[in-house]
């Protein structure tokens, strides 16, 4: 049975807990122009610019969707998103780049959980890299996607996981932190299943970034499925409560395809999109393009030992 994603619910802020917040921007989410409400939580869905109503905390200034989906989960276990399976090269190109920053802490070989694997890029990677990769995964399409590949993938969530506690070196939350409903208890169940002096690494938007700042509402992350919008005070924050220590912030640099990019940029409906299309047209649409707007950071800490 489909989840109903229209059942919403208020909640407090989720890295201080304070039910202070004042409203910042808010938008419509037309549900009814998007009958298919699982679209709405694919890595390439394009509803830009419709994320309800995102209020600041009075505490801590994080920003975060107010109110959220009851039934959130059921929206990325029934997510079905068949255009991710051609993004390979420039996802591959990214998280390669995020292993080069995770070597810096931990090198391979050794063992590595990713949580929130998709549809496995990230464990295709990672064993390229040296690592032996799990991978966590609660969307049944792409776990199926994962495993016909020869990928390793529990679906599930971290509470319903059956590792054993310090199973693994590394522990890797690409690009999913701010989608979940608890941060800080997603990251204090890392900490158990890192070994002591293990490393936790983790992707995200940063929302008190220059080009966040200047966007506002217009800023491309501005949608449904993030949660939390994190500035890095935050996310240092969260991870020195779940037991972490030693956070260190980098720029996180996103590789995508020239054909991607333009699709991004028509549906935001960005100036620019005339232009990028040509370049798809032109039969350029392949080309491997880094980005990196100051907007994104990666976060790696370790366990004491």
């Amino acid at each position: 049975m489909q989840a109903d994603y229209t059942q919403m619910t208020s909640v407090r802020c989720a890295v201080c807990g304070a039910d202070d917040a004042e409203l910042v921007w808010e938008t419509p989410l037309a549900e009814d122009d998007h009958p298919e409400l699982g679209s709405w939580f694919t890595c390439t869905n394009t509803h830009y610019g419709r994320f309800g109503r995102i209020v600041r905390c009075n505490s801590c200034g994080l920003l975060y969707r107010n109110p959220q989906e009851v039934q959130l989960l059921g929206g990325y276990e029934e997510a079905v998103d068949p255009d991710y399976l051609g993004e390979w090269p420039a996802r591959r190109a990214t998280f390669g780049l995020s292993l080069r920053q995770l070597a810096r802490y931990i090198r391979p070989p050794g063992s590595m959980l990713d949580i929130g694997c998709s549809a496995g890029f990230s464990l295709r990677a990672a064993g390229e890299a040296g690592w032996r990769a799990t991978g966590l995964e609660p969307c049944h399409w792409a776990v199926q996607q994962a495993r016909s590949e020869g990928l390793e993938v529990v679906e599930g969530t971290l509470e319903q996981h059956p590792f054993s506690p310090g199973s693994f070196d590394v522990v890797t939350i690409w690009d999913v932190i701010e989608h979940v409903k608890d941060p800080l208890d997603v990251l204090r169940r890392a900490f158990d299943l890192v070994r002591p002096g293990g490393v936790i690494g983790l992707t995200t938007m940063d929302v008190e970034s220059l080009a966040a700042r200047l966007a506002g509402p217009r800023w491309l992350h501005m949608m449904r499925m993030p949660l939390c919008y994190f500035g890095y005070r935050h996310i240092e924050r969260l991870l020195l409560e779940a037991g972490f220590v030693e956070p260190h912030r980098h720029q996180h640099v996103r590789v995508l395809r020239s054909g991607y990019l333009a699709s991004r940029l028509v549906a935001a409906g960005d100036g620019v999109a005339s232009a990028a299309g040509r370049v798809t047209q032109r039969g350029l649409g392949h080309l491997l393009i880094p980005i990196c707007l100051g907007d994104l950071m990666a976060v790696f800490a370790r366990r004491p030992a």
